[in-house]
C-alpha cells in the first residue's frame, strides 16, 4: 500500500472542453479545498490567541481574582456584624453578590463563593442563574421568531449563542428550496457508499497477518470510518489515491451522471465546511483579531497589554477597597459617598 503525504486531485480533461458538471466538480473541489484552509488557518489563530492571552494575562487575572475573593469574605465578615441601616445591608449585598458572580463566571466553580452569594441572596446562584438563562433564551426567541427547544444543554450564554445559531442554519436550510429529487439523493448517497465499501475492501486491518501493516490499517479504516460518517466525500476520494485505488488524473472525466452524483455529496459537505467555519467564528466571540484575514500579532500583544495595564489598575482599585471593607466607619463613609455619586448621575439623566 503505497502511502502519499500530499493528494492532489485533478480534473484536466484532455478530450475537449469540460462539461457543465466537470467544471462543478472542480470549482467544488477547489471550495471545499479553500474553506479546509480557512477553518485550518483560523483555529492556529484562535489557538495562538488564547496562548498569548493566557501568557499576558493570566497573572494578573490570578491576582484580580484573588482581590475579588478577599472583597466577598470581607464584606460577608461586615454584614455579619450588628448597626447596619437596611439601605446599607442592602447596598453591601448587591455589591457582595455581584463580585460574586463576576468572579464564578471568570474563575469558575467556586463553592466558597457559592455558599457565601447563597448567604446573602433571596435566590440560590444555581438558580438565578438559570433564571437569567431562561430569561435570554426567551428574549432570543421573541426576536428571531425561534424555537429554541428544551433548556436541557443550556447552562451558560455560550450554550445559548450555540443553540440560537444551530436552529438559524436549520432554518436557513429548510428554507432553502430542494434541488434534486428524492431519488437523485439515495443515488448520491449510494454513490458515498460504493466508494466506502471498495475502500473498506481494500484496507480491512483483519485481512493482514503482518502487525506494522494492520496498524497502519487500522488507523486508516478509522479515517475511512470518520469521513463516511461525515458524508465527506473528498476524504474518501484521497485516501483512495493514497493506496494507488484511484487515479487523479481520470476522477474528473467520469461519467456525467457520476459526476452529478458526486457534485451533490461535494455541495453538501461544502455547506457543512461553510458552517462548521460560521460555528467557529462565533466561538471566538469579540475577540475580532482572531477571525481577521489579517490577523498581526504584534497588534494583538499591544491590545492584550493594554488590557493587562487596565486589569492591573483594577487590581490596585479592589485592594483600596479591601483597605476600606477592613474598617466599618470606613465602610460607613464609603457607602455614603457611593450614594452621593449615583444621585448625581441620576440628576445628569434627568437634565
Amino acid at each position: 500500500m503505497t502511502t502519499k503525504t500530499s493528494v492532489r486531485i485533478s480534473t484536466r480533461t484532455p478530450k475537449g472542453p469540460q462539461t457543465l458538471e466537470q467544471q462543478r466538480f472542480q470549482f467544488l473541489i477547489r471550495q471545499i479545498g479553500d474553506a479546509r484552509k480557512a477553518f485550518s488557518d483560523l483555529e492556529k489563530r484562535i489557538e495562538a490567541f488564547r496562548q498569548l492571552r493566557v501568557q499576558k494575562l493570566q497573572p494578573v487575572r490570578a491576582s484580580l481574582t484573588r482581590a475579588l475573593r478577599e472583597t466577598i469574605f470581607a464584606i460577608d465578615r461586615l454584614l455579619d456584624q450588628r448597626g447596619w441601616s437596611r439601605a446599607e445591608q442592602a447596598a453591601l449585598r448587591d455589591i457582595l453578590t455581584g463580585t460574586a458572580e463576576i468572579v464564578i463566571e471568570v474563575a469558575g466553580e467556586d463553592p466558597e463563593i457559592k455558599a457565601v452569594y447563597n448567604k446573602h441572596s433571596n435566590l440560590d446562584f444555581d438558580t438565578a442563574k438559570d433564571e437569567d438563562i431562561q430569561r435570554l433564551k426567551a428574549e432570543a426567541e421573541a426576536f428571531t421568531g425561534l424555537d429554541l427547544g428544551a433548556d436541557e444543554g443550556i447552562r451558560s450564554e455560550e450554550d445559548l449563542v450555540q443553540r440560537l445559531y444551530e436552529e438559524m442554519a436549520a432554518r436557513e436550510t429548510a428554507a432553502r428550496p430542494s434541488k434534486r429529487s428524492e431519488d437523485n439523493a439515495q443515488l448520491a448517497k449510494k454513490a458515498l457508499r460504493d466508494i466506502y465499501r471498495k475502500l473498506a475492501s481494500a484496507v480491512h486491518p483483519d485481512r493482514e497477518s503482518d502487525a506494522a501493516r494492520r496498524e497502519e490499517k487500522n488507523e486508516l479504516m478509522q479515517r475511512i470510518n470518520q469521513a463516511y460518517a461525515a458524508n465527506d466525500l473528498l476524504s474518501l476520494f484521497e485516501i483512495q489515491i493514497e493506496i494507488d485505488q484511484l487515479d487523479p488524473e481520470q476522477i474528473g472525466n467520469l461519467g456525467t451522471q457520476r459526476l452529478r452524483h458526486y457534485n451533490r455529496l461535494l455541495s453538501e459537505q461544502l455547506e457543512q465546511l461553510r458552517s462548521k467555519l460560521q460555528a467557529l467564528e462565533a466561538s471566538a466571540g469579540a475577540d475580532d483579531e482572531t477571525v481577521d484575514d489579517h490577523f498581526d500579532p504584534q497588534k494583538l500583544e499591544l491590545r492584550l497589554r493594554r488590557q493587562a495595564r487596565g486589569l492591573r489598575a483594577e487590581v490596585t482599585r479592589q485592594e483600596q477597597l479591601l483597605r476600606v471593607l477592613a474598617d466599618k466607619a470606613a465602610t460607613r463613609r464609603w457607602l455614603k459617598q457611593q450614594r452621593q455619586f449615583a444621585k448625581l448621575d441620576d440628576d445628569e439623566v434627568e437634565d
